[in-house]
């Protein structure tokens, strides 16, 4: 019983703070480069740099806008959740424009390098998961339907757009939900754009994930 309440006990620690078990040299070289909090905030969107009618948005989203009332399978709502440590970052900004309805949230981690992967590959299984191309109804509400697609952002990261479409709003949709995920070395970069009730920018999150990329790779350099 000892013995299996001590795995726990280390699986949880290993999750949560990145822990790497093994020798203190492997350790040191796990932890090499680590940026500093300032080089971490230092690489933060600003409103200016997405726009001059962006501002600060006051209420901050701490996790994942897709959550179970949204995605419409369980492989994707486990995905979705497996990215959630991203959320809880000290390291974020929250940037809207608008009454609320068009935003961007960032949120960037720093860890060692088996942490960074872990999430990286948890993103890459999200987009695999979720973005499935078809349109599917949801439980909740069923006249609306939703569809994930993966977002195509180059040698950026991972990325897939969601689409929620009502009868009684056919013409635009009511809401759509940019996700993508950045790696920049042991740094990671958690981005989403949300859009409700109005038109959303498609080129948007294209361009503050190259923007978002540019900042961390010169912050780190400092």
């Amino acid at each position: 019983m000892l013995s299996m309440i001590f795995k726990r006990v280390a699986l949880i620690a290993g999750l949560l703070g990145g822990a790497v078990f093994g020798s203190p040299q492997a350790l040191a070289e796990d932890n090499v480069g680590q940026p500093s909090p300032a080089q971490l905030r230092a690489a933060l969107l600003q409103p200016t740099d997405l726009g001059s009618d962006f501002v600060r948005r006051k209420i901050r989203y701490r996790k994942p806008l897709l959550d179970r009332d949204y995605v419409h399978t369980k492989a994707c709502a486990q995905a979705v959740n497996r990215v959630a440590p991203l959320y809880r970052s000290k390291t974020a900004t929250w940037i809207v424009r608008g009454e609320l309805a068009e935003g961007i949230n960032q949120f960037i981690v720093s860890g060692t390098a088996s942490r960074t992967a872990a999430l990286e590959r948890a993103a890459k299984v999200m987009v695999r998961d979720c973005a499935k191309g078809r349109a599917a109804r949801l439980k909740k509400d069923p006249g609306a339907t939703a569809t994930i697609t993966k977002l195509p952002v180059g040698k950026l990261g991972s990325g897939m757009r969601y689409r929620l479409m009502e009868p009684r709003n056919s013409d635009d949709p009511t809401m759509v939900v940019d996700m993508v995920i950045i790696r920049v070395e042991n740094t990671l970069i958690a981005l989403e754009y949300s859009c409700f009730y109005t038109e959303y920018d498609p080129d948007l999150t294209r361009s503050a994930a190259k923007t978002a990329t540019a900042k961390l790779q010169k912050a780190l350099k400092q």
